[in-house]
């Protein structure tokens, strides 16, 4: 269910699109990738502080977005459990880790103080994957009273594009796209999601299993962005210095 948290004290500063991934490119493509990117490797280490941040390749990992104003950080966090981190030669998920680099140097007093929490997985009601990681990294926004948009906890959608953002300070925007929207041979050179002005359009698919195995029934639906970021994320919600546009 959509959630929008507002405060009638608070005008609206900040802005999220939805834009395709040709445009998401557009945008970043004059970036220096290290000054502007938080690439690979994905953990709290890698945060970047600045203007004009992008990450990129989100699927399972959790990316965190902090502003207070004068500042703003990206993070890409890969929930790795030990044995993945160690046979990628990385540092597992430490929740301490993440609370540190976040909220270093951040002026937790700003008045213009939020973030975002973009990313997870969930895909079933009951499924674990990285829920656990999900809940530690949404308390160290409770903890600290850090209001925050979320999109998380993605659901099985059946095809998993992933997600990439892009942080303007100059607009004050955060753009977020899905390499779905790409076309593809796949739906004919249409692209599995599209974005038309404040529409998208998108296939969903019912899991439909008999005695021939699995297969999957495909709608293609239209829809405002809110309602295609919840038939993709379980946890969606605007806090009061956000809005969808």
């Amino acid at each position: 269910m959509f959630m929008e948290i507002r405060n009638n004290s608070i005008s609206f500063q900040s802005k999220i699109k939805f834009i395709d991934a040709k445009t998401f490119k557009n945008k970043t493509r004059h970036l220096n990738p290290k000054k502007h990117e938080v690439g690979w490797p994905w953990t709290a280490d890698t945060m970047k502080q600045g203007k004009n941040l992008f990450t990129t390749g989100l699927m399972d990992c959790i990316a965190v977005v902090i502003k207070d104003g004068n500042r703003t950080k990206l993070g890409h966090i890969a929930t790795f459990n030990q044995k993945q981190a160690r046979d990628t030669h990385q540092r597992g998920f430490r929740i301490a880790n993440v609370k540190h680099r976040l909220l270093e140097n951040v002026n937790l007093q700003s008045e213009n103080l939020h973030g975002y929490i973009i990313g997870g997985f969930e895909l079933n009601p009951n499924d674990k994957n990285n829920a656990k990681h999900l809940k530690k990294v949404k308390n160290i926004f409770d903890e600290n009273f850090i209001p925050y948009t979320i999109f998380a906890a993605r659901k099985d959608v059946h095809y998993f594009g992933k997600f990439s953002l892009f942080f303007s300070n100059k607009e004050d925007t955060l753009y977020i796209t899905n390499s779905l929207t790409k076309p593809n041979i796949r739906n004919k050179n249409n692209a599995e999601i599209e974005i038309n002005g404040d529409t998208v359009e998108y296939n969903t698919y019912k899991k439909i299993r008999d005695k021939n195995g699995t297969t999957y029934k495909c709608t293609r639906q239209r829809t405002g962005v809110k309602e295609f970021l919840e038939s993709q994320f379980r946890e969606v919600s605007l806090c009061s210095f956000d809005e969808l546009i």
